[in-house]
């Protein structure tokens, strides 16, 4: 897995999805099921810098755009 010091542009990735989340009111738990991955993982991405899968970004932004 990459992280943001690893991928230029990715710096806030996870800020904004935590941000995203929390205007949604979603919780960890109910984002993770929903993109259908652990609750871990996206806090991994959400506080340590975790780049997650171009399947897994993409399925973040659609939730959070949709929702």
């Amino acid at each position: 897995m990459a992280n943001v010091k690893d991928c230029p542009g990715f710096e806030t990735f996870g800020a904004d999805v935590k941000a995203a989340r929390s205007v949604k009111h979603l919780s960890r738990r109910t984002l993770a099921e929903i993109v259908n991955i652990d609750s871990r993982y996206l806090a991994n991405i959400e506080n340590e810098g975790t780049i997650p899968s171009l399947p897994v970004i993409i399925q973040l932004i659609k939730v959070i755009l949709s929702i």
